[in-house]
C-alpha cells in the first residue's frame, strides 16, 4: 500500500471518527439539515446517474462488456434512489405522506440495490442472461419501491426518531456495511475491471462503507450523521466515475492517440531485413512499451515463419511456433494455449504477444490496427521482389511483341495490321488456342471491328466467335476468365473494345492472367491512339516516344538525330575526331504510293528500316529516318573514304532484293550521299543542308553515290547565294516579268503576251529554268507565282482602252489549291483586271499528275471567267485523253514537234490531228517554238491559230513592249 493509499484510509477512518466524537455536541438547525442534505444528495443523485448511463449510451462497442453490464444492472438502483430524492427535498407529501421511516427505506434500498447491481457485474460472465437479471432487479426494484412509498406503515420502524427499537435499523446497515466492505476487498483481491479502474471502484466502494456504517450511531432525526453519509456518497461516487469514465475512456482513447502516432512513425523508420527468408523488423520501444510486445507471421500452408516484429531486441519465446495449430485453424481468432493473440488472415497466422487490457473493446481495435499495418508492410516487402521481377518479364514480353508487331499509328486501316500481330504473338507466347480483338459501337449497336488471330482462324469459325463475343458483351465485368477463355474489355468515348483468348486444354494460370490483361490493356492503348490519330487526321500525338522515335519505324525521328549530330559536333571538336553521315532516298518512291497505295508504301520503309539496323554492325551507330523517303546514318569516329565503303555496302543490301508485301514483290532501288565533319561543315544545319542539296544534286543527276568535292561545294555555295536572292526577291518584291508575243496567224497582228518570270541575279535576269527548282524544294514557288501574278494585273491597266489583249501566265499545278485560287481573284478584283482576258496555262506532263486537283481548280477560276491554256501539248502519253476533263480554251502545241516540222512529216501528221481535233471541240491552237521564216509558213498552212517564237518577238520587261507597240499612242 503507498502513501496515497494509506493518507485515502486513513482520511475515511479519521474523519468517521471525527464524526462519531461530534454528532451529539453540534445539532444543526432544520433549515440547516435540510439545506445540507438536498445540497449533497440531489447533485449526488444526478452525478451516479450519470455515471451509469454513459456506458450505456456508448454501447458494448467502445466499452467493456464486464463495464457494460454493471452499468445496466445499477440501473434498477436508480429508480428507489429517485423516489428518496422526490419524498426528501423536492416535496413534502410525495404519493404518501412523508415521514422519516418511509425516507429511511427508500435510503436503505438504493443503498441495497447499488451493492447488488456491483456485485451483479463483477461477478457476471459473458453469456449468462444478462438482460434477464436485468429485468428481474428492474421490476423488483420498482416493486419495493412502491410497497414502501404506499404501505410503509407495515415496515418495522427504523428508529430514525427515537421511536422503536434500534436493533433492526442497526442489524440492516450493519449488513449493508459488510457488503460494501467485501465488494472493496473483492475488487482489491480480483481486480475484475482491471488494476487502475479496479483501483478507483475499490476506494469508492471503500467510502461508500464507511457512510452505510454511519447511520448505525445516529441518536435523533436531524443527527449531523446523515449530512456526513451524503458526503461520503459524493465521494464515492465520484471515485466510480473517475474509475468508469476517466481513466477506463478517456485516459485509454489518449494512449492509444499517442501510441498510434508513435508507431507510424516507427514504422516508417524502421529497417527491415532478411533472415533465412524472415522478414525480420525491430520497431524499438513503441513495441517495447506499447499494447503488444511483439508480432509473428506464419504461412498457414508450411507453418514457417515469414515475418517477425519485436521491440528492442528478439526473444526466444516469440520465436517458438504455437502448438494448437488445429483449434487456431479453427476458430481463427482468439488467445493460443501461450496466451498470445491469433487472428487468420489471407493465408497467414497473425500471432501476438500483448499486455494489454484485451477485453476493452477500443484497446482490441487499436491492436487488430497495428496487426494490419505490420501485416500489410510485410506483404509489401514481401511480394516487392516477386513483383519486381513480374513486371520486369511483363515489360520484356511486351517490349518484344510490339517490337516485332506492326506498331503503325500513321493509318487508320493498320489498326487490323497491328491487332492480328499483336494476338498472334500473344497466343504463341501464352500460349493459347486462339484469341480475337473486337470493336463495338453501342450506338449503332454492331461489331465495328473483328480481328481474329491465325490460330482461332484455323481452330474455330467465324460463328464461334460470334457467340464468344455474345458471351463477353452480355458479362459485366471489365476482366475476368471463363470455363475455356478469359477476356479484357475497355471502353473510351462512344465505342468499345475487347481482347478474348481461348485455351482448350487447361485453365489459364494467375501470371498468364496478369500478362493477357497487361497485353491487352497495351494493345487497346495502342489501337486508342491509332483511333485518336484517324479522327484528328493523323495529327501528331504528344507522348515522349513519338517526340524521340519515328512511329512506322521506330527508328529515332529527324529531332532527334539532329540532337544526336551536335552532341557528336561537341565530341568531335574537343578530342579532334571526325564522323560521318550517310544520307539515303528511295528512288521513285512516289511511283510506289501510287501504284502500291499508302499501307504497301508504309510497309516498304518498315521493311527498309528493319535491312538498315541489321546492316549496321557498330551499336554506337545511330540510324533515323529523316522524313519521307529519306533515311539517315550517323557514323561516328568514320571517314569520308570509309563511309563511301559502308554508304555502297547500305545501298547493295537494301536494294539487293525486292521487298514481299503480301503477295507482292516491289524493286527498290535508292541513292546515297556521304558527308563527313569537319570537311563539309562544322554545324548540325551545315552537314544536314549540305547532305541535302547533295541529294537533290543526285536526283537530278543521276542515281548513285554522291560524295563532296570542291565542284560540289562552289555549286552548293551558288544554290546557297541563289536562295539567299530567292527570299530577298519576295521580301523585295523583286520578281520581274517578262513579256512574249503571241500573234494571231489570220492577219499577223498582235494577240497577246506570255508572261515570263525572270529575277535578278549577280547582275543579270535569270529564266525561270534557273532557278525554279531551287524554289521549289525550299518551298518558296507559290509565294513567286502569286508575286508575278499580281504585278501583272496591276500592269495590265497600262494595256485597257489601248488593245483587247490576251495575257498567259504559267501556274504549276503543285500551287493550285483553294487559297492560291482565293488570292488570284482577290488580285483580279483589286487591279479590276478583265477576267477573260487572262489565261493560265498549265503544263500537260504536271496536270496528269494529280488531274483531279487541276480540273476542281480550273472550273472554280472559269466560274470567274477566267480562261486556261495546256502548256506543251503532246508530250505526255495520254494528251487527247485529258481534253475530255479539263475544260480548257486553248492548246499550246509541244515545241519540240514545231521546230521539226519543216523535215518531219510524222511531226507534220500528229499536229494535224491535234488541230483537228482541236477545232471539232472549239479550243483555239498556240504553236510554241516559232524561230523561222519556214516554220511559220508551215504552221500557217496547218491552220493553227496562234505562234509564239523568237522569229516572232523576244521576251523583254513591259517597257520596252509597251515602246515597241505603243509609241505611237
Amino acid at each position: 500500500m503507498g502513501h496515497k493509499e494509506k493518507l485515502l484510509l486513513a482520511l475515511g477512518i479519521l474523519s468517521a471518527l471525527f464524526v462519531l466524537f461530534i454528532h451529539n455536541a453540534v445539532v444543526p438547525s432544520p433549515f440547516t439539515f435540510s439545506y445540507l442534505i438536498a445540497m449533497t444528495r440531489i447533485p449526488t443523485f444526478f452525478l451516479f446517474a450519470g455515471t451509469v448511463l454513459a456506458p450505456l449510451l456508448l454501447g458494448r462497442s467502445l466499452i467493456k462488456s464486464k463495464f457494460y453490464y454493471t452499468a445496466l444492472f445499477l440501473v434498477p438502483s436508480l429508480i428507489p434512489q429517485a423516489f428518496h430524492i422526490l419524498s426528501f427535498g423536492f416535496f413534502p407529501n410525495f404519493i404518501t405522506p412523508n415521514v422519516s421511516d418511509k425516507v429511511s427505506w427508500l435510503h436503505i434500498t438504493f443503498v441495497a440495490y447499488t451493492l447488488l447491481g456491483i456485485t451483479l457485474g463483477m461477478l457476471h460472465k459473458d453469456g449468462r442472461f444478462p438482460y434477464l437479471k436485468f429485468f428481474a432487479l428492474l421490476l423488483s426494484s420498482l416493486a419495493v419501491s412502491f410497497y414502501i412509498v404506499f404501505y410503509y406503515p407495515l415496515l418495522p420502524e427504523t428508529y430514525v426518531e427515537n421511536s422503536g427499537s434500534t436493533g433492526f435499523s442497526n442489524v440492516l446497515w450493519t449488513g449493508l456495511t459488510l457488503w460494501g466492505f467485501l465488494l472493496t476487498y473483492l475488487l482489491i483481491k480480483k481486480k475484475a475491471y482491471g488494476e487502475r479502474v479496479s483501483e478507483h471502484l475499490a476506494w469508492g466502494m471503500f467510502f461508500y462503507s464507511v457512510g452505510s456504517a454511519l447511520p448505525i450511531f445516529h441518536t435523533h432525526f436531524m443527527d449531523i450523521i446523515w449530512i456526513a453519509v451524503s458526503f461520503y456518497r459524493a465521494l464515492a461516487y465520484l471515485l466510480i466515475a473517475y474509475g468508469f469514465v476517466k481513466v477506463e475512456i478517456i485516459d485509454v482513447g489518449k494512449e492509444i492517440a499517442i501510441n498510434s502516432r508513435t508507431f507510424l512513425d516507427s514504422l516508417a523508420k524502421a529497417v527491415p531485413k532478411w533472415e533465412g527468408g524472415v522478414l525480420k523488423v525491430a520497431l524499438g520501444e513503441v513495441l517495447e512499451e506499447g499494447f503488444i510486445k511483439s508480432l509473428c507471421i506464419y504461412d498457414l500452408s508450411t507453418k514457417e515463419l515469414k515475418a517477425y516484429f519485436y521491440g528492442l531486441k528478439e526473444r526466444e519465446e516469440d520465436l517458438k511456433p504455437p502448438e494448437d495449430w488445429n483449434r487456431i485453424l479453427e476458430e481463427r481468432v482468439g488467445i493460443a494455449k501461450d496466451g498470445r493473440c491469433f487472428h487468420v488472415r489471407e493465408g497467414y497466422l497473425l500471432l501476438s504477444r500483448s499486455s494489454a487490457d484485451l477485453e476493452n473493446p477500443l484497446v482490441n481495435a487499436h491492436i487488430r490496427n497495428i496487426e494490419n499495418h505490420l501485416f500489410l508492410y510485410f506483404l509489401q516487402h514481401k511480394n516487392f521482389d516477386e513483383l519486381l521481377k513480374e513486371k520486369a518479364k511483363e515489360i520484356q514480353r511486351l517490349y518484344t511483341m510490339l517490337e516485332t508487331s506492326e506498331y503503325v499509328v500513321q493509318a487508320y486501316n493498320n489498326i487490323d495490321v497491328f491487332s492480328k500481330q499483336v494476338l498472334d504473338r500473344l497466343d504463341y507466347v501464352l500460349p493459347m488456342d486462339g484469341s480475337l480483338f473486337y470493336m463495338y459501337d453501342p450506338n449503332a449497336e454492331s461489331i465495328e471491328r473483328l480481328i481474329l488471330s491465325s490460330l482461332f482462324i484455323k481452330n474455330f469459325t467465324e460463328e464461334d466467335a460470334r457467340l464468344l463475343l455474345a458471351e463477353v458483351q452480355a458479362d459485366p465485368n471489365t476482366f475476368g476468365t471463363k470455363d475455356n477463355f478469359c477476356f479484357a474489355k475497355f471502353e473510351h468515348g462512344q465505342y468499345q473494345a475487347g481482347v478474348v483468348g481461348v485455351r482448350l486444354k487447361e485453365p489459364f494460370g494467375k501470371d498468364d492472367l496478369v500478362f493477357f490483361k497487361t497485353v491487352s490493356n497495351q494493345l487497346f492503348h495502342v489501337v486508342r491512339l491509332m483511333k485518336v490519330i484517324e479522327d484528328l487526321e493523323n495529327a501528331q500525338l504528344n507522348v515522349k516516344i513519338l517526340s524521340e522515335y519515328d512511329p512506322l519505324t521506330m527508328l529515332y525521328n529527324r529531332k532527334t538525330f539532329e540532337r544526336y549530330v551536335r552532341d557528336n559536333i561537341e565530341r568531335s571538336s574537343k578530342i579532334g575526331s571526325m564522323f560521318s553521315i550517310v544520307l539515303i532516298d528511295i528512288d521513285d518512291f512516289k511511283l510506289i504510293n501510287d501504284v502500291y497505295g499508302h499501307h504497301t508504301a508504309d510497309m516498304v520503309l518498315k521493311e527498309l528500316s528493319e535491312r538498315l539496323k541489321r546492316s549496321l554492325f557498330r551499336r554506337m551507330d545511330i540510324p533515323a529516318r529523316f522524313g519521307g523517303d529519306e533515311f539517315v546514318v550517323l557514323l561516328p569516329d568514320i571517314s569520308r573514304d570509309t563511309a563511301r565503303a559502308i554508304a555502297e555496302r547500305l545501298i547493295n543490301i537494301l536494294s539487293s532484293k525486292p521487298v514481299k508485301i503480301e503477295d507482292k514483290e516491289i524493286p527498290l532501288s535508292v541513292s546515297a550521299v556521304v558527308v563527313s565533319y569537319p570537311q563539309d561543315g562544322t554545324s548540325e544545319g551545315e552537314l544536314i543542308t549540305y547532305a541535302e542539296y547533295l541529294m537533290w544534286e543526285a536526283k537530278r543527276k543521276g542515281r548513285g553515290i554522291v560524295l563532296s568535292s570542291e565542284e560540289s561545294t562552289h555549286e552548293f555555295s551558288v544554290v546557297k547565294e541563289l536562295e539567299r536572292s530567292i527570299m530577298e526577291s519576295l521580301e523585295k518584291s523583286s520578281v520581274v516579268p517578262f513579256y512574249q508575243e503571241i500573234i494571231d496567224l489570220k492577219d499577223m497582228s498582235l494577240f497577246g503576251f506570255e508572261v515570263l518570270m525572270r529575277m535578278k541575279f549577280n547582275g543579270r535576269f535569270l529564266s525561270a529554268g534557273e532557278f525554279v527548282d531551287v524554289a521549289e524544294r525550299i518551298g518558296a514557288m507559290q509565294k513567286l507565282d502569286l508575286l508575278l501574278i499580281e504585278k501583272v494585273f496591276e500592269n495590265y491597266k497600262l494595256f485597257e482602252n489601248k488593245f483587247s489583249l490576251f495575257i498567259f501566265i504559267n501556274m504549276v499545278p503543285d500551287n493550285l489549291i483553294e487559297k492560291f485560287a482565293e488570292k488570284v481573284k482577290a488580285f483580279a478584283d483589286k487591279y479590276s483586271v478583265p477576267t477573260g482576258n487572262i489565261i493560265f496555262e498549265i503544263t500537260e506532263r504536271k496536270a496528269i499528275e494529280d488531274i483531279m486537283r487541276v480540273v476542281s481548280f480550273v472550273r472554280e477560276l472559269k466560274n470567274e471567267g477566267f480562261r486556261f491554256a495546256i502548256d506543251d501539248f503532246g508530250s505526255g502519253y495520254s494528251s487527247f485523253y485529258y481534253l475530255k476533263y479539263l475544260p480548257v480554251d486553248f492548246l499550246k502545241i509541244e515545241g519540240e514537234f514545231i521546230k521539226t516540222l519543216p523535215n518531219s512529216p510524222t511531226d507534220r501528221v500528229f499536229i494535224e490531228g491535234i488541230v483537228s481535233v482541236a477545232k471539232k471541240m472549239g479550243i483555239k491552237t498556240i504553236a510554241e517554238y516559232v524561230e523561222s521564216e519556214e516554220v511559220l509558213k508551215v504552221v500557217k498552212d496547218l491552220g493553227i491559230d496562234y505562234a509564239q517564237g523568237y522569229y516572232l518577238g523576244k521576251p523583254e520587261p513591259l517597257e520596252e513592249k509597251l515602246k515597241k507597240y505603243f509609241s505611237k499612242v
